[in-house]
């Protein structure tokens, strides 16, 4: 009975220090660390998901930004090697000529693979040209100097390996876009080593969307302190967005290819909507 009470009092204690340490946290939301920031469309893996350019491409984010584009998601992982590259995955043959999974792959191999293999499936019409994925480096180095990008982080579920976050927040710190930088992922185990590494740029939770999504928001940003929540649009509504603001988070959302929902989230108070479609940018101005 008494190690029952002990065990009550340390986890009361344990709730109300989370408690105290959540109110005190005060997000390094999108509009306090970018100077001047206005709400941006962005783009999904550079030219969309679905797009005649290779997703995840240099390429495809040169080509966003022709079209006005100023703001874009990637993937990032690492190869056998620990050289950061972008890659959605989880495994290569979903886009790529190669087999398994890309952190089984040392670098100079990876580099001879074909990223838009996927587009032969897609679009069996089009000319399908070689693309290299590409390095984190070599994608930072490129992009405008006046655009934003959110580094999303991959790791697979039952992934507890260690230095992911501390290669590719080494990458960015490194990097001339540095200050245009914001981070995001799904995995537990990034956004808390990310903490843990005291990582400058924001840093955003993804929560996927279905009956707990709200439940694991509100766990995991007491938990891990994020900057940004970034959701899914079928995930929140007016209110909602309304509430995570009062508390100060910024707030994205992803991927929305439906221009109705795109201009209702903006509407709402939207920083940040991620869309697959390269026409609606011309379309909301």
């Amino acid at each position: 009975m008494i190690a029952v009470f002990a065990i009550a009092i340390v986890f009361a204690i344990s709730l109300g220090l989370l408690a105290v340490r959540y109110h005190k946290h005060k997000p390094r939301n999108f509009n306090s660390h970018f100077p001047r920031f206005q709400p941006q469309l962005a783009t999904h893996r550079g030219y969309g998901k679905h797009g005649e350019i290779p997703e995840n491409t240099l390429r495809a984010f040169l080509a966003a930004e022709k079209l006005g584009f100023r703001a874009h998601e990637l993937d990032v992982r690492r190869t056998q090697d620990r050289v950061i590259v972008l890659l959605h995955g989880p495994r290569l043959e979903q886009t790529t000529d190669g087999t398994g999974r890309i952190e089984d792959w040392p670098a100079d191999k990876v580099f001879k693979l074909n990223a838009a293999h996927y587009l032969k499936r897609e679009h069996p019409k089009s000319h399908i040209r070689f693309e290299k994925i590409p390095t984190l480096e070599e994608v930072l180095a490129k992009i405008s100097k006046k655009s934003l990008i959110n580094v999303e982080i991959k790791r697979d579920r039952w992934d507890f390996s260690r230095g992911l976050e501390e290669e590719t927040l080494k990458v960015v710190l490194q990097s001339p876009a540095r200050n245009r930088v914001f981070f995001s992922g799904f995995h537990f185990l990034t956004l808390w080593r990310l903490r843990r590494l005291r990582c400058p740029l924001p840093i955003g939770l993804l929560v996927e969307p279905g009956i707990f999504c709200r439940l694991k928001n509100f766990i995991y940003r007491v938990i891990l302190l994020p900057d940004n929540i970034h959701l899914h649009h079928s995930c929140a509504n007016e209110q909602y967005i309304k509430k995570l603001r009062r508390r100060g988070f910024g707030i994205a959302f992803w991927t929305v290819n439906e221009l109705s929902k795109v201009r209702a989230l903006f509407a709402h108070g939207a920083d940040i909507v991620i869309t697959d479609r390269t026409d609606f940018l011309r379309k909301l101005r």
